[in-house]
This record gives C-alpha cells, structure tokens and sequence, in this order.
C-alpha cells in the first residue's frame, strides 16, 4: 500500500478533462468543469488529498495525461 498526494494547480488546468476521463477515481469536474481530486480540499488555486491505497499508478496516469501537466502525483 502507498501514500501518496495528488494535487491539481486550478491557475493551470484548462479543463480538458483527461485526468477524469483516464482515472476518475481519484479526479472530479467541478461545475466549471475543472478537475478536483475526490474526497480533498480546494480553494481557488488548487485542489488536493493524501490518499494511502494500492492505487498510485492510476493517479499518476491521471496525471500524465493531462497536456498543461497542472497535476502531480507524490509518493509520501
């Protein structure tokens, strides 16, 4: 099992929705079809969660497929 958080930068995500289209167990659309991470905290600049699962591959392609890569994927 792995620690690890995922955070997305609002400022730089231009809602193209591959994160939630290649992993939408870890990323939501908000109503301005942003992408959040499930289940953590967001403000106006970014949104984020600690997850501990076995799940840590599918974030980080989640992550790479976004094509502005306003997400990171770090093991803690």
């Amino acid at each position: 099992m792995a620690k690890y958080k995922v955070e997305v930068d609002l400022k730089t995500c231009i809602s193209t929705a591959a994160c939630y289209a290649t992993d939408s167990q870890h990323f939501k659309l908000c109503k301005n079809q942003q992408a959040n991470v499930i289940g953590g905290e967001t403000d106006e600049s970014k949104s984020t969660h600690v997850f501990e699962d076995d799940q840590i591959a599918n974030a980080q392609e989640g992550a790479k497929s976004c094509p502005v890569s306003a997400i990171k994927v770090t093991q803690l």
